[in-house]
């Protein structure tokens, strides 16, 4: 083989091996910052607003609202008697979010409360940006997170 040939492919190599490395750390990159069709924990306090009371005497049934991701944001699951939180098909609210467990987390009422507990999942339940051990209770304005979806315990 000719000298330039050589030259020509140890380029090419190069060339490839720094494309390699490029698609690397911008992959890598992707998933260590935070999505940009996610709120920030700012933000969504910012969309709460102000919560007065309505002067209404009857209770307000519980809902739990997806404040972020953007793509499901505003959707309202009513909590009933237990209402479960994952990817799995069983699940009362059903989350594409590959950072949730099959069975991530779920709400039961207990008594006139409302509890949050975590089932096991890798990645940790979180209630107003503090990791639930055991269950918690839960209250209108109350950010619930699991996985990297964040919603809001509204009325």
């Amino acid at each position: 083989m000719s000298e330039q040939l050589v030259r020509l492919l140890a380029v090419c190599v190069l060339v490839l091996l720094y494309l390699f490395f490029f698609r690397v750390m911008r992959a890598v990159w992707a998933g260590v910052t935070t999505p940009r069709n996610h709120l920030s924990w700012r933000s969504l306090r910012a969309l709460r607003g102000d919560r007065s009371p309505n002067g209404n005497t009857s209770p307000q049934p519980l809902a739990l609202v997806v404040r972020s991701p953007l793509s499901a944001q505003g959707e309202r699951h009513l909590l009933a008697e237990a209402l479960t939180i994952g990817r799995g098909p069983e699940c009362d609210v059903i989350i594409d979010d590959s950072y949730s467990s099959q069975a991530h987390a779920r709400l039961h009422r207990h008594g006139s409360q409302h509890l949050l507990e975590d089932l096991g999942s890798t990645n940790g339940t979180y209630l107003n940006r503090q990791k639930v051990a055991n269950a918690t209770v839960v209250r209108v304005g109350d950010f619930v997170q699991v996985g990297s979806t964040v919603f809001e315990v509204s009325t």
